[in-house]
């Protein structure tokens, strides 16, 4: 195994110390815009904005330490509530948008949080009348800040959240930060159960964000959009801190839709581009695709292990965006735990090198024992971005990470002889047993994908009374096409047993927040009956 490699020296411990630096040497340039909501604030504003919050937070009692959420879409607001939340020295607590009463009840109580920021609603979504009904149920929790109250609020005990931007800010000194102090709790979709919380701190998402930046090589003159919500460690770590650590400009979208994205990448000249293999497929095959120019794009990540590098290359020669790269991590690790370098050969096959600070090895899903490169088995991380453990869950901390500090990813792969890391194989909790064989949902997605007919698709395994389980295929088509004609695809190109047993018909897919395909609810159909099969 390689030397431990040396931890990189943080340039800015936090971001908003970053927006400090950056308002006093460039004031007048644009750090956060959202060109639907006509809101472009300058560094010299961002820092006045949160400053004036922070302040405000203080009158409220919020002190160091203190969890502080914040529920909204995408918006500025959101933004300048993260870097208020990190100037008192709070904790972060990032709510999922598409959480319900119950689960953003869990959230609060389990992180303790004193206070939440949000908006009053979003699409069909009442976020503020959810809290409000679980307020009683929730001690902790002494004030909810909404965005965008109407005028009966203030008696119900809601802060109104222009009001706090009016607290004075002349004597307002930031907190400082410990870098290994807690400084966020970033919470897991729960598709298995109560959410967990990630427990993540300053060093470790600054060194991220710092490493991310190196490798695509952002500078004050990026300008970066993403479809990832705020919510999301992609976004508020990668995309938003790393922004802000260069002296960049985040260019936001309350959601994604793939003619508002492109429209907003041509208007706003937009160079950086972050998205996840939906979306670009989404935009690289949408009708109205000539109808923009994306010449502006330099560089963009793409996440996930459904990433298939033929999509990565079109897309790079079609939009064009020639920096386009895979990349990989998860919330566990302060976002990514590799990415490579905008001109590498090798950007669209791996997920590149490690981020500087970062160890990752390979090994034996059941023993644990270290792989040699090429072998297949369970990604593990090690370093100082990796998290603190799971707030509140030392049972589930132990089982995760290792006493000498190595922590299990659940994610398939190998890594290359140079040390690059290659996504095979997707979940470990996914992959497919049949008969004693191990099978990779990813290596039978990644064929089928190249069948003219497979727009989308999803593999997964279904029980079997013989084999254990079979490999099972959702697809969803833009011709009629039979089983049989898929089944004869994969002949002579992965072994038999790899071929889809059953296959099913979809029109619409049950995705996460993040726009991952949610395969467990894909089974559940199955074995409710209520997908459809393909003849």
């Amino acid at each position: 195994m390689s030397a431990t490699p040396s931890v990189p020296t943080l340039r800015f411990s936090d971001p908003f110390h970053a927006v400090q630096w950056w308002a006093t040497n460039t004031p007048e340039q644009e750090a956060v815009v959202f060109p639907g909501a006509r809101k472009r604030i300058t560094y010299a504003e961002l820092l006045h904005q949160s400053s004036a919050l922070a302040a405000g937070l203080r009158s409220l009692g919020v002190r160091a330490g203190d969890a502080v959420a914040i529920w909204a879409e995408n918006r500025a607001e959101w933004i300048v509530s993260q870097l208020a939340i990190c100037a008192v020295g709070a904790v972060m607590v990032p709510v999922n948008t598409h959480f319900r009463e119950q689960d953003v009840a869990y959230v609060l109580e389990h992180s303790n949080a004193v206070a939440i920021l949000l908006s009053q609603r979003f699409r069909k979504n009442a976020y503020l009348d959810m809290v409000q009904s679980q307020r009683g149920a929730l001690p902790a929790l002494k004030h909810v800040v909404c965005f965008d109250p109407d005028g009966s609020m203030a008696h119900h005990g809601v802060v109104d959240y222009a009001a706090l931007l009016s607290a004075p800010i002349a004597d307002f000194r930031p907190t400082p930060a410990d870098g290994r102090a807690l400084a966020s709790v970033q919470y897991t979709s729960g598709t298995t159960g109560r959410p967990k919380g990630a427990a993540l701190c300053w060093e470790g998402m600054a060194l991220n964000a710092q490493g991310t930046a190196e490798r695509l090589a952002v500078t004050a003159k990026d300008r970066w959009t993403s479809i990832i919500p705020l919510f999301h460690c992609a976004g508020c770590i990668m995309n938003v801190t790393t922004t802000l650590l260069q002296g960049a400009t985040y260019v936001g979208v309350p959601a994604f839709d793939p003619v508002e994205m492109m429209h907003v990448i041509q208007s706003e000249l937009c160079t950086l581009l972050t998205g996840v293999p939906t979306s670009y497929l989404a935009m690289l095959e949408h009708p109205r695709r000539e109808e923009f120019s994306l010449r502006t794009l330099r560089a963009g990540t793409c996440g996930g292990a459904d990433c298939d590098p033929d999509v990565l290359q079109r897309c790079a020669e079609a939009f064009p965006i020639p920096g386009l790269v895979q990349v990989y991590g998860q919330t566990e690790s302060s976002t990514l735990i590799a990415i490579d370098e905008i001109d590498s050969p090798h950007r669209w096959h791996s997920a590149g090198m490690p981020l500087p600070g970062m160890q990752v090895r390979v090994t034996h899903p059941e023993t644990r024992v270290p792989l040699e490169a090429g072998v297949i088995g369970q990604l593990e991380a090690r370093g100082p971005m990796v998290m603190l453990g799971y707030l509140n869950h030392p049972a589930e901390t132990e089982k995760t990470i290792s006493t000498d500090g190595w922590m299990q990813t659940g994610d398939l792969g190998y890594l290359r002889e140079d040390g690059r890391v290659v996504i095979a194989g997707g979940r470990l909790r996914d992959m497919i047993i049949r008969g004693g064989e191990n099978i990779y949902p990813v290596e039978v997605e990644n064929l089928l994908r190249q069948h003219p007919a497979i727009m989308e698709i999803a593999v997964f395994g279904v029980p079997d009374r013989y084999y254990g389980e079979v490999v099972a295929a959702a697809v969803q088509l833009s011709e009629p096409t039979p089983a049989d004609a898929l089944r004869a695809f994969c002949h002579g190109k992965i072994a038999g047993f790899k071929h889809p047993a059953k296959l099913f018909q979809v029109s619409e897919w049950p995705m996460t927040s993040s726009g991952k395909i949610k395969k467990r609810d894909l089974q559940a159909a199955v074995g409710a009956g209520t997908l459809q099969e393909l003849a």
